[in-house]
This record gives structure tokens, sequence and C-alpha cells, in this order.
């Protein structure tokens, strides 16, 4: 005889036996509450044995002892059946419990701190609940329950039952990753000028995901993480050095011959509106130079016989702009200086720098 466990679901889907198969135990549906599914019957329920009666039943069978044994091993092995069922069923009621903002929104960010430990005096303090426990989940249960086993969250995600343990310090980390990926793309496309000291990381993280945690804190993380400290992050970027760049004049050939100089310099190619996206940011720039006469060098790209066919292809397919820097001596090294840095604060060369410009004058 069984009886299904308090307050629990099936999930009625065609491949809910082929998920069962691989350790996939529930689905979690966003209902008024979220609610536990179970992708087969035999994991949400709990077989009902009267050892009296049982005990009763044997003894007016006449059992030969290999019988007798077979007998008590499979009772042993349904017993493990339920305490196993019971305990991954207190797990996931308490999960989705601790979890549910995660569950709502599909953001790891919205996860809370949750230690195996925990876990287990939560369970623990809620033991005069529906489904009374005649034995103690402790986290060595937990640990070993959680083994190998999924489930499918409202977004359709198959994830890990590990995965919803979390430490502080982990949410930090990730709130630290997430800030500073963000820091680079910002830098990168001019809307902040320096990188986040510890400080103000420590603000970041507490008004964007809620967490409280000192400098020092952030500092401990962020060394743990690899990262740079502010000092070490806030070199240079492309758009500080390139800052005293001509104004951005239409790249026509009119256009170059009324505005680019004779002179020698630094030039640089930009589409004109949106951008060109990079590992690390968003960016106009497509294509960096210099020459001992700009004005030679911008009509070369122009002309039918350019070997650069990227430069050809960019302006045939988009309207484009260039702009310049005049550097009497030593261009083609501001020239390197530009194009590492460029590299440097978007994760790539520009889209038509086949190769690392190449130094001549000293």
């Amino acid at each position: 005889m069984t009886k299904s466990l308090p307050d629990t679901n099936i999930l009625r889907q065609k491949n809910a036996a082929a998920l069962a198969k691989v350790g996939v135990i529930a689905k979690v549906v966003e209902e008024v509450n979220c609610s536990i599914y179970y992708t087969a019957r035999e994991f949400s329920i709990e077989y009902q044995i009267s050892d009296e009666k049982l005990t009763s039943y044997l003894n007016s069978l006449k059992l030969a002892e290999e019988e007798k044994k077979n007998t008590t091993c499979l009772l042993n092995k349904i017993r493990r059946i339920n305490t196993r069922n019971l305990i991954v069923h207190r797990i996931l009621e308490k999960i989705v419990e601790q979890q549910k903002d995660y569950f709502a929104s599909n953001n790891e960010f919205n996860l809370k701190p949750l230690s195996q430990a925990g876990l287990a005096r939560l369970i623990s303090d809620s033991r005069n609940g529906s489904h009374n426990l005649d034995f103690t989940i402790d986290t060595s249960r937990i640990s070993r329950a959680l083994r190998k086993l999924s489930i499918i969250t409202p977004g359709e995600k198959e994830i890990p039952l590990r995965f919803f343990f979390v430490s502080k310090k982990d949410m930090v980390k990730r709130s630290i990753i997430a800030i500073l990926k963000r820091e680079k793309k910002d830098i990168g496309s001019g809307r902040i000028t320096k990188a986040h000291t510890d400080k103000e990381l420590k603000h970041i993280i507490k008004e964007e995901y809620g967490l409280s945690v000192t400098r020092r804190g952030v500092a401990y993380c962020r060394k743990e993480l690899g990262i740079l400290a502010y000092s070490e992050r806030n070199g240079y970027v492309y758009h500080t050095l390139a800052a005293n760049y001509s104004r951005v004049y239409l790249f026509t050939a009119p256009s170059v011959e009324d505005n680019a100089p004779t002179s020698p310099g630094v030039y640089e190619l930009c589409v004109d509106g949106g951008g060109i996206e990079y590992p690390t940011g968003c960016c106009q720039t497509f294509y960096i130079g210099s020459a001992q006469n700009l004005r030679k060098r911008l009509l070369s790209h122009l002309s039918s016989s350019s070997k650069n066919g990227g430069i050809k292809t960019v302006i045939r397919e988009r309207p484009c702009v260039f702009r310049y820097l005049r550097i009497p001596q030593g261009w083609d090294q501001e020239e390197k200086k530009f194009y590492n840095l460029f590299v440097l604060t978007y994760g790539d060369s520009p889209q038509c720098n086949h190769m690392s410009p190449k130094v001549a004058s000293k």
C-alpha cells in the first residue's frame, strides 16, 4: 500500500519519464505559488508498512531461510526508498520556499545565500508541519540526496540542486564580476572615465544586489577572483587618448580633399552612426592608421586600387567618417600606441586592421 507525500503533483508531459531517467526529479511550476511536479510517481510516494501485520503474516507462512532473507532485504530496500523520498521532498520544499525570488525571475542574482547546514536547520525547525519525520535530516543526508539530481525551473532551465546552495561570499563574487564586466563596456563607450574603487563597488553591490559587505570584504573577493585593484585597472583607455583628435568629417573624396591636411599624423576611420561590437564594448572605429601625408593616404583608401578589402567593404555598405591627429615626428609610434590601447580597451583590434602596426621611425 502507498500514499502520496503531502502537496505533491505528477508532471503530465510526454518526456517526463525520459527526464526522470537522467536525474531530473521534478519541475517547479509558477502558479499562485511555486509548485513541485515530480517527473515520476515513484518519487512522490511513501510505502505503508505495518510491522505488526507484516510479522503476523510472515509467521503464518512457512518460508525457507533464503526466502526470509530475501524478504528482509526487500523490506529494507522499501524503507530506504521511503527515507530517500521523504528527504528529497523536504529539501525541494525548502529550496522552493527559500529561493522563490529566483524561480519568479530566473535571475541568479535573486538567489539567497543558503548552506546545507542552514537548510538542515530550516527542516528541523519545521518538523511540526504536515509530515513529521522519525529521523534527522542533517547535512550528510542532504549532501548525499543532492547528488546527481536536478530540476526544471519555470524558465525551462535544467538546474542541478547544488546550484541553489550559495554563500554570501559567492554572491558578492558574482556581483563583482557583473559590475566589472559592465565597467569595461562603460569605459570603452565613454560613459564613465575611471574604474570603480573597492569602496564604490561596496556601495554598488548594496544598491543593486542588496548585499551588505565591507570594503575589505570586496577587496578580498576581488583578489580571490584575480581582478586587479582600481589603480592598476585605471590606466589610459582608447577614448581618453583619442580625445585630441580633430573634428569628424565625412569619409568621401571631396571631403578628404577639403579637410585632410598633407602633414603627417594618425587617423581613424569610423562608421557614421551605430557601432561595431567588440569583445568588451561597442565602438564606431573600424581602422586606425598613420601616414606622412594624411590626405594622400586617406584618398588611397577610397581609390579602386586600395589593397584593404575590409575598408572597401565597410565604406560601400555604411556611411563613414574620418578624423585625424597631426604628429610632426614619430607618427608610426603613435599609431602603435593608439592601436595597443584600442585592443586593451575593446578586447580586439579594429575590424579592418589585419595586423599590429610596424614601427619604422626612431
